[in-house]
């Protein structure tokens, strides 16, 4: 079972408007013909202002795995402590540890999962089970980075994984940009200082340069670096940076 990649992308199907219904698997890859990389996502709050990066509020969730053979491609997994409830494909193209013996933990990739309607779920994976699945190991259940996409702001415990680029509705499916050329809000003008070229988030998915983030009580993700050349004669208003989220 090979990871899907979607390929190449227009930007008339990158930029199409968010829709109700998915028409493609959440964390389904696209590149655009810029170098730029998208991942399809699903918002799970509205995201009002493109201008600022989208976190993953996605949880990961201990679970029980019951016995599984090797050569298995699916692993049935019980007592989900974070979901009661199981969406289709909630966990695609995201992963799963198995924890047993230190020479036998295993992680694996997964590719698809049915809709569940308790805690209970079986996934599909896209390599092999390795080893034998005895039952009493410990798992846990990492959902896809980009299912549940949600603002930034006021929830310091989310990472960025991606920039939306439009608006879009709580529940709605989107590309949202993780590498290439992009334009955000910033704290203060990037680029001022010389030799000032490294961006990362703050809070709230704005961007700021990474010096301003220095000695402070907690780190900031990185974002990118600035594409032109900044202030001096050469300045022309908010600067355009280079995504690096993946």
């Amino acid at each position: 079972m090979s990871f899907d990649i979607t390929g190449r992308g227009s930007f008339e199907q990158l930029y199409a408007a968010p829709t109700a219904t998915a028409t493609a698997t959440i964390g389904d890859l696209m590149e655009d013909e810029m170098g730029g990389r998208w991942r399809y996502c699903k918002a799970g709050a509205a995201i009002t202002n493109p201008l600022y990066a989208a976190g993953n509020y996605s949880q990961p969730s201990d679970c029980s795995v019951t016995a599984t053979v090797v050569g298995s491609f699916t692993i049935p997994c019980t007592s989900l402590t974070v979901y009661d409830t199981v969406a289709v494909n909630q966990f695609a193209k995201g992963t799963i540890i198995i924890g047993a013996a230190a020479a036998n933990r295993r992680w694996y990739h997964i590719k698809s999962n049915p809709v569940a309607a308790d805690d209970d779920v079986t996934v599909t994976l896209y390599h092999p089970v390795r080893y034998a699945i005895a039952g009493t190991e410990w798992a846990t259940l990492i959902p896809s980075p980009w299912y549940d996409v949600r603002p930034l702001a006021g929830d310091g415990y989310m990472s960025a994984c991606c920039m939306p680029m439009q608006p879009v509705d709580s529940g709605y499916y989107f590309w949202g940009k993780t590498r290439g050329p992009i334009f955000g809000v910033a704290g203060t003008q990037p680029g001022a200082v010389a030799s000032d070229r490294y961006v990362v988030f703050a809070d709230d998915g704005a961007m700021i340069m990474a010096d301003e983030s220095w000695g402070a009580s907690t780190s900031k993700q990185p974002c990118g670096w600035l594409i032109p050349r900044t202030m001096g004669t050469y300045a022309a208003g908010d600067q355009t940076v280079w995504l690096q989220i993946e």
